[in-house]
């Protein structure tokens, strides 16, 4: 499959004050989503990481081999990354080091309806992730690793949470089923030790979920009618 050098084009080698933590995804066009990584770090070299992971699970997917996490250690960095319907979904974080780091501002920004539908689906599937955590408390079958990207993942969620909100008038959840829904999932620690709160958040994830299946349905209606030479009005805003 490769190796993976994502940053051997005369960059510099990475210090211990620059070693980024957090999480970012890349949707299957290769186009960066949303980010919690350090806003100083490089986006060059995010996209060179995600490009190569992306490549990783082509590969695997061609030679049919089921191949849906990666686990890497590259130059002081621990890198996870997680198949997401041809994106990936990756964390990156200091194999030696745990250092704070600043939010970077959500990166959704819509070129056109196909862009906003391929962004759409690479959050869907954050929000698969989100219950695949839940899932991991119930079974009390997680790691501190594991509780670091569940903190990460609630995070990417609410920055696309915000651009959808901001580029949609009709359709999606609404800010108050989100918030409510973290509140009753803190962490896996909380959910692992109040089993009996796992269903209510099951509960509310599933209509959030249903939610933005209904407005991908919506959209790519329009994406047909798009096609079809009909015209539409994107996000119903003429």
């Amino acid at each position: 499959m490769g190796i993976l050098k994502p940053f051997s084009r005369a960059q510099k080698p990475l210090r211990p004050e620059r070693l980024p933590s957090g999480c970012y995804t890349i949707h299957r066009g290769g186009e960066l989503v949303a980010s919690t990584l350090p806003s100083s770090f490089s986006r060059a070299a995010m996209l060179e990481v995600g490009r190569v992971v992306i490549e990783a699970f082509h590969s695997a997917q061609k030679t049919n081999l089921a191949l849906t996490d990666l686990h890497l250690k590259f130059s002081g960095l621990t890198i996870t990354a997680r198949e997401m319907r041809g994106g990936a979904l990756i964390f990156l974080e200091p194999a030696t080091l745990q250092l704070p780091h600043a939010k970077t501002p959500p990166a959704m920004h819509y070129k056109n309806l196909d862009e906003f539908i391929l962004h759409l689906e690479n959050y869907i599937e954050c929000w698969k992730q989100f219950n695949h955590y839940v899932n991991l408390a119930r079974d009390k079958k997680f790691t501190r690793e594991d509780e670091t990207q569940f903190l990460e993942i609630k995070s990417v969620i609410a920055q696309g949470l915000e651009a959808i909100i901001a580029s949609t008038e009709k359709g999606g959840p609404k800010k108050e089923e989100v918030r409510s829904l973290f509140a009753n999932a803190p962490s896996l620690r909380y959910l692992a030790d109040m089993p009996e709160s796992i269903p209510t958040v099951e509960g509310q994830w599933h209509k959030v979920y249903l939610g933005l299946q209904s407005l991908l349905g919506q959209l790519k209606v329009q994406q047909n009618k798009a096609d079809k030479g009909t015209g539409w009005s994107l996000f119903g805003r003429k």
